[in-house]
């Protein structure tokens, strides 16, 4: 198996990059598009705090980026200004963002997962009291909802959302959809710690190097343990397929990069770790895994 130490140059790249990005304010109008667009076109009315219900891509390709994903997961993607809406099965699952990187900036682009809280500000005061740091916001964002861009005591960042309208039901993952997230971290206790704080899982389900997030029964989302003295660490969205080997051959082909190859990851044929044409990082799964050895 590839080393953990050869992709983790990009995820500092694509970490500092996000960091980067929203303390100049270059967010600003891109910030506004994508504010005229809610995550779901159908009112749930209903939270469901520490699920992960949207993704957005800021890459300084939209275009180029937004190639790959069609040609790879059949995406449909509609252009709006510098903001693009990710719809698949009818249903609109992501944004992509475009975003021009410091000066001395990676160009590499990088996934931002928002996750769902019942109320933003009191989230945001428990990332500050838990060692986290608060990036931009809380800022009302029109047809989005109410939002706050953080980092977490381990500097991954991500997006605390109230949506408005409500968030998108409970439904198992179609091929080509977002199955899971993780975070990847090299101190699992002090990661649990900040988000069972910050996002009220009750519960960590313990396994073989990776733990799982529980809030009322449902399984949100997962911590890897990687063993990395690297001082970013990252979510990691998972994208549902059913044959990681042919979309893997198609990720090269695409002008992505293979980073970990499906025979090479830690369940031996059902995962790999890809990156698109401009650099984002992402896992691909087969769920239910073919193979049963090694952890999720």
């Amino acid at each position: 198996m590839k080393s953990v130490m050869r992709f983790f140059g990009v995820l500092l790249a694509s970490a500092v990059f996000l960091g980067g990005c929203a303390n100049l304010g270059t967010l600003s109008k891109g910030g506004a598009d994508m504010a005229q667009v809610p995550i779901t076109e159908t009112p749930t009315g209903k939270t469901y705090p520490g699920k992960f219900i949207w993704h957005d891509l800021l890459t300084p390709d939209p275009i180029l980026a937004g190639k790959f994903y069609e040609e790879l997961f059949g995406w449909q993607i509609e252009y709006q200004g510098q903001y693009a809406v990710v719809s698949h099965g009818g249903k609109r699952i992501a944004g992509i963002l475009q975003v021009d990187p410091a000066e001395g900036r990676s160009r590499e682009g990088v996934w931002v997962p928002s996750v769902s809280v019942a109320d933003v500000d009191a989230a945001a005061s428990r990332v500050e009291a838990n060692g986290g740091k608060i990036l931009k916001g809380p800022i009302d964002m029109d047809k989005r909802g109410r939002a706050v861009l953080i980092r977490d005591s381990q500097r991954a960042a991500l997006v605390l959302l109230s949506a408005k309208g409500g968030d998108p039901a409970d439904a198992e993952a179609a091929i080509g959809d977002w199955l899971w997230d993780e975070i990847w971290t090299n101190d699992p206790d002090k990661t649990g710690a900040f988000y069972r704080s910050v996002l009220g899982y009750d519960e960590m389900v313990l396994g073989d190097k990776y733990e799982v997030f529980v809030h009322k029964g449902e399984w949100r989302a997962g911590i890897r343990h990687v063993g990395d003295d690297k001082e970013y660490m990252l979510w990691m969205p998972v994208i549902r397929v059913a044959d990681p080997e042919a979309i893997a051959q198609r990720v090269s082909e695409l002008g992505g990069v293979v980073w970990v190859a499906p025979d090479e990851a830690p369940r031996n044929g059902d995962t790999a770790l890809i990156g698109d044409a401009t650099g984002a990082l992402l896992l691909i799964q087969r769920w239910p895994p073919q193979n049963s050895t090694g952890g999720l």
